[in-house]
């Protein structure tokens, strides 16, 4: 029986630091130490009671970041400031109102008035940037851990698709956008080469796509993970779990010895 695996990787993420909050914090992304294929061909085991053989596992992230506010950047101007500059004072215009989103920014700007306003507006937007600059450089250290992941785990593929959305405001992460669709059409393209698709996620918006393989005649499966009271964890969709043929719940304590939480990283062997 030929199985593959399909996972939503920020929806997997988000179940890892819920489920050990107090061993793994989210600015690790993923643990360090895990056997992410020992992890995948056990739950493709213990989906097929043990007769199923891991073809492949499709794992899903984010391609790039959607930053807001987008258009923040303090116009060039020559000094001294030229209050007849009708673009500047345009552009000046546009920033303000952008800046005024932001409800500690607009009690800052508030307090000041002529050229103190445009230097402390020049200093938000240069907050702004360098908080983009730290993002960006965050979100390609999660590329650079996929494809170490992939290096080193056989038959594990990184696809990327769509955005995530980041508030540089607050500099809270928001929803993925397209990254399910790539999922669930991947599932249905994809289904002559497996038997079984084993769905990694809690998301009721793979319904659909569930149904639709079912009727070509494949087995699906939903990944759900237990808490350490052996309680399902919040979040899984109950639709999900109730179209595909049956579900896996993962024990706390496997999921620790897979992942490896709380251990150190592996040395690299001496040269």
């Amino acid at each position: 029986m030929r199985a593959c695996v399909f996972v939503d990787g920020e929806n997997f993420r988000h179940s890892i630091v819920e489920l050990f909050p107090d061993k793994f914090h989210q600015e690790d992304y993923l643990p360090k130490s895990a056997n992410w294929g020992e992890l995948f061909d056990w739950i493709v085991a213990q989906s097929t009671d043990g007769v199923g053989k891991r073809i492949r596992t499709y794992w899903y992230v984010t391609k790039e970041i959607d930053f807001f506010p987008y258009n923040y950047n303090f116009p060039e101007t020559k000094e001294p400031y030229d209050p007849n500059d009708n673009n500047i004072k345009d552009r000046l215009t546009f920033l303000y109102k952008i800046l005024c989103h932001h409800e500690p920014y607009q009690n800052e700007l508030s307090k000041y008035e002529g050229l103190p306003l445009l230097k402390k507006m020049q200093e938000c937007s240069t907050e702004l940037k360098e908080r983009q600059s730290s993002m960006q450089r965050r979100f390609n250290g999660w590329g650079t851990v996929h494809n170490g992941i992939s290096l080193g785990h056989k038959s594990i593929e990184f696809r990327r698709a769509g955005a995530i959305s980041y508030d540089l405001f607050t500099c809270d992460l928001g929803k993925e956008k397209a990254v399910d669709v790539q999922l669930a059409t991947d599932l249905i393209k994809l289904s002559g080469i497996y038997d079984v698709a084993i769905i990694v996620s809690g998301d009721q918006d793979y319904v659909p796509a569930v149904e639709a393989i079912k009727d070509c005649g494949k087995q699906t499966v939903n990944v759900a993970f237990l808490t350490n009271k052996d309680r399902l964890l919040p979040g899984g969709a109950r639709r999900l779990n109730i179209v595909t043929d049956w579900s896996l719940n993962i024990p706390f304590n496997t999921l620790i010895h897979h992942l490896k939480i709380g251990q150190l990283p592996m040395k690299e062997p001496a040269q």
